[in-house]
């Protein structure tokens, strides 16, 4: 049994929406797919795409991203009411948004997949931030979409509210591994490319300093409370795949045309990455 992962299709954009209409009808029909986020904000898009993933693998598991919960109109409510439309949209089409064990047969111990639902602590929110300080940056996020395209009720501790909800998956017993999955980032070290941050850029002003919203160290209290053996996380557009005390930490995001065409996000770009496969010795 073989899991993929992918986020953040974008599929806003042509192209992305391409990549995902051409994958193989055939090839995956025994195969679980981890889909970590921001596929669209608009929810006829993310209707086609899950519904289009769904025809293609026994199983999909979906999480929503920031661009999910972007409203752009008065009367599609606040950005919790339309994630309430995106779970109910999840289960109409038959993709999870809870845990479930899934295995190609009795012979096949399988594997639990479990969905953290989850949002970014700035770091004027408090410790859980993934902050990472860096000179010149902008505090205002003023280029930072979320800022203007979501919207709370008040008062609401977003990141709180999301993650509370998986709360109760943590203490369950788990008869197989466990596969967890997040759109946002768990911790610092899964940024960048080696595990310290990456040197100042003497001269150069930083406008958009992406820690600021990158994740929770919730996330990552979470998934060790589940005892994940392996955790897939999108919204970076930077694709990692290491072993951390224990757990390997993926990203496997699609991204924007332009970043791939530059050569930016890294291995994987533009395809899905096997996270698993109960068939090989390695799991």
């Amino acid at each position: 049994m073989r899991i993929f992962a992918i986020s953040d299709v974008h599929v806003d954009y042509p192209q992305n929406m391409a990549l995902i209409q051409g994958l193989s009808g055939r090839e995956y029909r025994g195969d679980t797919l981890l889909l970590a986020g921001d596929v669209s904000d608009d929810l006829a898009r993310l209707a086609r795409v899950l519904g289009t993933l769904r025809e293609r693998f026994a199983h999909v598991f979906f999480v929503p991203g920031n661009h999910e919960l972007w409203v752009r109109r008065e009367e599609q409510g606040d950005s919790v009411a339309k994630f309430g439309q995106i779970v109910r949209l999840c289960a109409e089409l038959d993709v999870a948004t809870s845990p479930a064990k899934v295995t190609s047969g009795p012979a096949d111990p399988g594997a639990w997949v479990v969905p953290l639902f989850s949002w970014y602590v700035k770091p004027e929110q408090g410790g859980a931030s993934l902050y990472v300080p860096r000179e010149r940056d902008d505090p205002s996020l003023s280029m930072w979409a979320d800022e203007v395209l979501t919207r709370w009720p008040e008062p609401l501790s977003v990141a709180d509210y999301f993650l509370d909800m998986n709360e109760p998956h943590l203490g369950r017993p788990y008869d197989a591994p466990v596969l967890s999955f997040s759109h946002f980032l768990p911790r610092r070290e899964v940024m960048f490319r080696a595990p310290a941050a990456p040197p100042a850029r003497a001269g150069r002003a930083i406008r958009f300093n992406f820690s600021r919203v990158a994740g929770s160290t919730r996330i990552e209290a979470q998934l060790r409370a589940l005892g994940s053996a392996v955790h897939v996380h999108g919204h970076q557009h930077r694709n990692r795949d290491r072993v951390i005390d224990g757990v390997r930490y993926v990203s496997n995001c699609l991204g924007y045309p332009p970043e791939r065409a530059r050569g930016e996000i890294g291995e994987s770009c533009g395809s899905l990455k096997l996270v698993w496969d109960s068939g090989s010795k390695s799991g």
